[in-house]
């Protein structure tokens, strides 16, 4: 019933199908990561991006973006009397509750170059 010929054409289909450049094109593709999904790996990473520095620094090269520590509000600790107009210190419950977070620092960026920072 089956040939030489039936035989040879079937052995030729299969080894066809069966190598890897064919079988990469039956393959379903898949589609390309949804917007949600991206903004869900960026929300993740911690911290923030350094901003571009390109035009900001006056003309001097290179113009890098650097972390600095910023300087904290000094509204947080203290309070201007409308009255006075002088500085009123907070009731010594609410300083020590500020005291218990004195080592944090924020940092921000600005864009650096030959000692001088620019704002970005």
């Amino acid at each position: 019933m089956f040939t030489i010929y039936n035989t040879s054409l079937l052995l030729f289909l299969l080894l066809v199908f069966l190598s890897p450049q064919v079988s990469s094109f039956l393959q379903p593709v898949q589609p390309p990561n949804s917007p949600q999904v991206v903004l869900v790996e960026d929300k993740a990473r911690l911290g923030s991006t350094p901003p571009s520095c390109h035009n900001r620094c006056n003309g001097c090269h290179p113009c890098m973006p650097t972390q600095v520590p910023t300087l904290p509000s000094r509204s947080r600790f203290t309070r201007v009397d409308p009255f006075s107009g002088r500085f009123v210190r907070p009731p010594s419950s609410l300083t020590s509750v500020l005291d218990q977070y004195s080592n944090y620092k924020p940092m921000g960026w600005k864009c650096h170059c030959n000692g001088h920072f620019y704002n970005p």
